[in-house]
């Protein structure tokens, strides 16, 4: 899964805005229908196939939305009770190859990915374990 960097708020009606870039990427337009299921604790966004998923299921819920003229999508109230996520909660979003991949977004050490116990030094975030094992480096 690729990264894109780009992280979105979730607004007060369950919506995000997927950037236009993006969209274009991936050959997503206005009015496209777009499958919404969860892998893991991530939404996925795939541009919906009718001929290709006939008779196959996708995800643990089936839920088709078409992305807006403001290349937007809601996403189902289902989803967001299933992930906890609240209005205005921040989501990463990352790009698998058709795929668009939302996931809470946690600031995480630019090292290791750990989310926890993590400090802020000139705008980077590393873990206190990445910081024990540099300090070992410059002994």
């Amino acid at each position: 899964m690729k990264s894109t960097g780009i992280v979105r708020h979730v607004d007060n009606l369950d919506r995000i805005v997927i950037p236009k870039e993006l969209c274009r990427t991936l050959g997503i337009e206005p009015k496209s229908p777009l499958e919404i299921f969860i892998e893991d604790s991530r939404i996925v966004l795939k541009k919906h196939d009718a001929n290709g998923l006939v008779g196959k299921k996708r995800g643990n819920l089936g839920i088709i939305r078409h992305v807006d003229s403001l290349d937007r999508i809601v996403i189902p109230k289902e989803i967001c009770k299933i992930l906890t996520i609240e209005p205005k909660d921040a989501l990463e979003i990352f790009v698998e190859d058709t795929k668009l991949i939302l996931g809470k977004y946690e600031p995480a050490c630019i090292f290791c990915g750990e989310a926890h116990d993590v400090y802020a030094y000139k705008r980077k975030l590393v873990c206190s374990k990445c910081i024990e094992e540099i300090k070992k480096l410059l002994k």
